[in-house]
């Protein structure tokens, strides 16, 4: 008896590649979208976690924002917060995730950046406590650093004390924090005209201390719309830090003074602010804490363009 074995043709094993190739091509995309939507629950969770700390601190310290009074981390909004939350990875975003390692190989002092000098190293400045991860929210200092418009003041006072050594605990561990010559005074509750349209903290990729200003926000090497490029070809700390933004899917969360979070789509449109820096969400207003809702605070119903 003659057995009568078929298997397959050539033109039918291409079929079939063909057919699992255009599969791929449809469902990669949507599996990295639901990754990146995974991540964005994560950092929309952060910041809930966030509010309910600065919310608490402000309750205990006479309805006012934390000062930013010492240098690096230990002047960072959220390192007042810390006994509230007691869990440093609620500040680090899964879609920044930068090491310290990298941040530092290129944003050390070795390293001689324009953007700036940070000391990243386990024990140094900026991470006194050896924490693997570069944090990932920015608090709303103003739509620019000492402009005096969001939650801190310009920092113009002087310190009594500038460049004073003082010994501070975080998480255990004990190190020696300077006193910042003009601290950043935290503003008060009462000052907030609409806790509801003022931010309080969202994405960032400014190393610390970090705020959640304009240039803080961009991403490296943006082109404006009217074709102006900020180059960061020269800076490999600039292109590090801001790589990833915005960070969720076009987009970034901010988190607001009465504690509610969203989700806002990065315009990237130019602003007469910081000499074009582009627009991290289309109501510039919500960084002015005299915003009402109503009003017009250094034009930015029409966000100065």
């Amino acid at each position: 008896m003659r057995t009568n074995r078929r298997g397959f043709t050539l033109i039918e094993l291409l079929v079939v590649i063909a057919i699992i190739a255009i599969l791929a091509a449809i469902l990669f995309p949507v599996f990295a979208q639901a990754r990146e939507k995974a991540r964005q629950s994560v950092c929309t969770s952060n910041l809930n976690q966030i509010g309910l700390g600065l919310t608490m601190y402000v309750q205990d310290y006479d309805e006012t924002y934390p000062t930013s009074w010492a240098k690096g981390v230990p002047g960072d909004a959220n390192f007042y917060i810390q006994p509230y939350l007691k869990n440093a990875g609620i500040l680090m975003c899964p879609s920044k995730a930068i090491s310290m390692t990298a941040a530092n190989a290129v944003c050390g002092p070795a390293a001689n950046d324009p953007y700036g000098t940070w000391y990243l190293l386990p024990g140094e400045r900026d991470n006194p406590t050896g924490i693997p991860y570069m944090w990932g929210y920015g608090f709303n200092m103003g739509i620019e650093w000492r402009s005096g418009t969001g939650l801190w003041d310009a920092g113009v006072v002087n310190a009594p004390n500038p460049n004073a050594q003082i010994q501070v605990s975080y998480n255990g561990v004990t190190f020696t924090a300077t006193v910042r010559p003009q601290p950043f005074i935290g503003q008060s509750l009462a000052s907030v005209a609409a806790p509801s349209l003022c931010f309080m903290e969202a994405d960032t990729n400014e190393p610390p201390t970090s705020s959640m200003t304009l240039d803080a926000m961009r991403p490296a090497n943006y082109t404006r719309p009217d074709g102006f490029h900020y180059d960061d070809t020269s800076s490999p700390c600039r292109e590090l830090v801001g790589g990833s933004a915005p960070h969720h899917s076009g987009g970034n969360v901010f988190l607001y003074a009465d504690g509610h979070v969203k989700w806002i789509k990065y315009p990237g449109s130019k602003t007469n602010y910081g000499g074009g820096d582009p627009a991290s969400a289309p109501n510039l207003c919500s960084y002015f804490r005299d915003y009402d809702g109503g009003n017009d605070p250094e034009n930015c119903a029409t966000n100065g363009f």
